[in-house]
């Protein structure tokens, strides 16, 4: 009897631990960073010196956590579906906390780059959206908050062998080396943010 009463307790322990775990006390517009497979994402980390190389927003749409995220094409996505393509990790803004009103003004935006598809050649124009611009322009575009300072294609190391092989993929030899780019390192390193406890 004894066994089954420490049993029965370990299971809703565990229940209420691993309840915990999802929800992670995140409030809405927190960022979330992820670590996924891929030559394209392996590409992405050693240019970016990062152990990251995805990102997306996250909201809460009828009791449940969404993603809003580049992939292709830009959309919602499941928080359960997201954290089965990898690991990461989730960063708020550390001096400010967004009112509804905020959450709102995000939302609405999204839906300016809703559907867009992915940006492989990471342009900056709002054509096409790869990951790190998207959450960056949602928070400078529709808070006026600027997580991070842009950076060129060239402060990037580009010299590994991968990272080559990826950008002769995107663009031959007219590598836009002054393009502006924002990276989920650049995003994840923000002064702005901090962990979550």
């Amino acid at each position: 009897m004894k066994n089954a009463t420490v049993f029965f307790v370990l299971i809703i322990a565990s229940y209420f631990f691993l309840n915990f775990n999802q929800t992670n006390n995140y409030q809405e517009g927190d960022i979330i960073f992820q670590t996924t497979s891929g030559p394209t994402g392996k590409a992405i980390q050693i240019a970016t010196h990062s152990k990251f190389n995805h990102c997306g927003v996250l909201f809460l749409e009828n009791n449940k956590w969404i993603v809003y995220e580049a992939v292709q094409p830009v959309r919602k996505t499941s928080l359960e579906n997201f954290n089965a393509r990898g690991k990461g990790t989730v960063r708020r803004l550390g001096n400010k906390t967004l009112t509804k009103e905020d959450i709102d003004k995000l939302k609405t935006l999204f839906k300016t780059y809703q559907h867009k598809d992915y940006d492989e050649a990471f342009n900056w124009s709002d054509e096409r959206i790869y990951c790190s611009e998207l959450v960056y322009k949602l928070y400078n575009n529709a808070l006026q908050i600027e997580l991070c300072k842009t950076r060129k294609l060239s402060d990037f190391d580009l010299s590994n062998p991968l990272v080559k092989e990826k950008l002769n993929e995107k663009y031959g030899n007219k590598i836009p080396m002054n393009e502006p780019i924002v990276s989920p390192e650049d995003i994840y390193k923000s002064a702005l943010l901090v962990d979550i406890k």
